[in-house]
């Protein structure tokens, strides 16, 4: 990502982070409907991540559970 990239992301989410809690569950609600799969692919890929670092996962198993992804 680009550094314009990472400040546009950081401000959708400040942006958020300012909705009353109504809104931010309707959104929420609203992105995770239409949404699923590429929310549970960044789950997923983070999870593998996590648990490469935290040693239950070598590089060879992450990375064939990486490249199984949509």
């Amino acid at each position: 990502m680009t550094t314009q990239t990472l400040e546009l992301s950081q401000n959708f989410y400040n942006l958020f982070q300012s909705l009353p809690d109504e809104a931010r569950q309707g959104f929420l609600n609203a992105l995770v409907q239409n949404n699923r799969e590429e929310l549970e692919t960044a789950f997923f890929y983070w999870e593998c991540q996590s648990a490469r670092e935290e040693g239950f996962l070598s590089d060879e198993e992450t990375n064939d559970f990486l490249m199984s992804l949509p």
